[in-house]
């Protein structure tokens, strides 16, 4: 087996792993069908693939970037364990910049904070995951205020969720309603929807 074909088994292997670990910290995932995991040349993504006409199942599917996951399993770990926190509670993505559905800075913080929780514990590489996050500011912004939110109550985000389960639909006042005493500007801060 190439190491290729090791990396796209292991990543197989690690997503149910991953999965568990963030419903764990964040809360239960939503129902929906997951259907895989692909890969292709442009930036990974967690996608609705299909959607049931009859019954509304909706569908999900997630793609790394090809290059870097097939070929670096350190790359494949940090692209896997970022996208499995959007697995959490998907909604279908409309390309209208207003879209409610559009992930927030919350969600993305969360993500991110994921993704480098992980990939240092499984690769112990402290250097990558920064330098990954500080790649693009907006997910180093994200990841900061999760950070936030995490002093404040560490488990604020399952507080959340049993008032509004999917993350880009919480709301100001879910965060009264979750007992949580957030700062205004913080709770505008992570509810901001996030720039493609």
């Amino acid at each position: 087996m190439s190491i290729q074909e090791e990396n796209m088994q292991a990543y197989e292997q690690l997503l149910p792993i991953f999965l568990a670990e963030a419903e764990e910290l964040f809360g239960p995932k939503n129902d929906y069908i997951f259907i895989g995991i692909g890969y292709h040349n442009h930036p990974p993504r967690m996608y609705m693939f299909d959607k049931d006409p009859f019954s509304g199942e909706e569908y999900y599917k997630v793609d790394l970037y090809g290059v870097g996951a097939i070929n670096d399993r350190k790359d494949g770990i940090f692209q896997l364990s970022h996208e499995v926190v959007h697995l959490l509670s998907p909604v279908p993505q409309d390309t209208d910049e207003n879209d409610v559905n559009r992930v927030n800075y919350l969600e993305e913080g969360m993500a991110t904070y994921f993704a480098k929780r992980v990939t240092e514990r499984e690769t112990a590489d402290y250097d990558f995951c920064n330098n990954a996050m500080l790649k693009d500011e907006k997910y180093f912004t994200a990841y900061m205020r999760y950070q936030s939110l995490k002093e404040i109550d560490t488990e604020a985000v399952k507080k959340l969720r049993t008032i509004q389960p999917i993350i880009p639909l919480i709301q100001a006042e879910d965060f009264v309603a979750a007992g949580l005493d957030v700062p205004q500007n913080l709770i505008n801060a992570l509810l901001e929807k996030f720039p493609e």
